[in-house]
């Protein structure tokens, strides 16, 4: 074989093996979870970030007062990513993907593409709060609030020295 054709097979071999430049960013972590240039973390039909919380006179946490467990390394790539001290655990985002069904099993709730919540994370990184945004009925409503009880607290993220009242944006499509 003459050397340029030998080139030419290692060339186009080369070029078979680069990654193409333009699609969006993917974090390399396990369970699906991708992280969007917009702050949100997706999975599955699943969309969640952190809105920014402007409250003045929100009560906040010392670090001293709360019980730090070790958070995994998707925990630490879902903090980072949602710019926030409070991380919800590994497998919340997967306890709500599993509900979806659920959500969304009546005629009336069937019609509705996705629902928008807002979730209160207190100082001590329970959930205390959610307003949904979206147009829903009363049924889809009370599904819901079943499925975020069900929801364990937040863990704290070693580095803050005050925890306050933290405010996510949870998108949930059918």
């Amino acid at each position: 074989m003459p050397a340029p054709r030998i080139f030419t097979y290692i060339s186009f071999i080369l070029f078979l093996f680069t990654p193409l430049v333009g699609k969006s960013l993917v974090a390399q972590v396990s369970h699906g979870y991708s992280f969007s240039e917009e702050s949100f973390v997706e999975y599955h039909n699943l969309r969640i970030r952190s809105v920014d919380n402007t409250s003045a006179s929100s009560k906040s946490t010392v670090a001293s007062e709360l019980n730090f467990a070790p958070l995994t390394t998707i925990e630490n790539n879902l903090a980072k990513n949602l710019n926030s001290h409070w991380v919800w655990s590994e497998n919340t985002l997967d306890i709500l993907d599993s509900y979806s069904p659920f959500l969304f099993r009546t005629k009336k709730s069937a019609n509705v593409e996705e629902v928008k919540v807002l979730l209160q994370v207190n100082s001590m990184g329970r959930l205390s709060g959610f307003e949904v945004m979206s147009d829903v009925d009363k049924g889809l409503k009370e599904r819901i609030d079943y499925v975020l009880r069900k929801l364990p607290d937040c863990k704290p993220v070693p580095g803050y020295e005050n925890y306050g009242i933290e405010t996510f944006e949870l998108i949930i499509k059918k």
